[in-house]
């Protein structure tokens, strides 16, 4: 039993290492579009090229979990951490898509802020997730999931004042209508960071 128990572990725990490392990456790729806001067509192809890398890695877990009798953590968990990484390098790539086709003229100060948020809130959690193989300082892994939680929280602030924003001073409706739906997409990407954020402390919880 020792003897298959550790590759298998280590599998998995191979293949969330590249999924976090594909998280940080598209965050950083997703900033710099919004920030530096040229190139809208390279760089979104950039990001649906790591949605597709995102895509193929929960492929590779979910069936090595199909094949596995013996997990590292419940099996349940494991298909729910690779699908929630999942839905956030969607929602990025469904983001970069907009900010493409939509033909906004610049990105508003919240948006930068936004994707800032997502940014970061990508490090933490592949930090987070790296640490969810050795648990033996679980404290130091739910710094991450805190941090994540206090950055959806400013995410939620922003949203809210950049939508009470657009009304309060309402540019023409089809501007209005674009910013509406961008903005509500780079909450929902902060939001799936902290679904991940949840799946990851309830982990640690059952493990600890």
């Amino acid at each position: 039993m020792g003897f298959t128990l550790v590759p298998r572990e280590l599998k998995f725990f191979d293949m969330f290492d590249q999924m976090a490392a594909t998280l940080t990456r598209a965050g950083v790729k997703f900033f710099d579009m919004v920030t530096a806001f040229d190139q809208l067509p390279k760089r979104s192809l950039e990001l649906k090229q790591e949605e597709e890398v995102g895509d193929e890695l929960v492929e590779r877990i979910i069936s090595a979990l199909d094949q596995s009798f013996i997990t590292p953590f419940d099996r349940e968990d494991i298909h729910q951490l690779a699908t929630s990484m999942d839905d956030v390098l969607d929602n990025m790539e469904e983001t970069s898509y907009r900010f493409q086709e939509f033909r906004i003229d610049k990105p508003t100060a919240p948006a930068v802020e936004l994707a800032r948020i997502i940014k970061e809130s990508c490090a933490h959690l592949e930090q987070a997730i790296r640490g969810v193989r050795n648990m033996k300082r679980p404290e130091e892994l739910l710094k991450h999931v805190l941090e994540i939680s206090r950055l959806e929280n400013e995410a939620d602030r922003i949203y809210r004042d950049s939508d009470s924003a657009l009304f309060a001073d309402p540019p023409d409706i089809l501007t209005l209508i674009k910013w509406r739906e961008l903005y509500e997409w780079l909450e929902a990407t902060v939001d799936s960071c902290k679904d991940v954020a949840q799946v990851i402390s309830e982990i640690v919880i059952k493990g600890t």
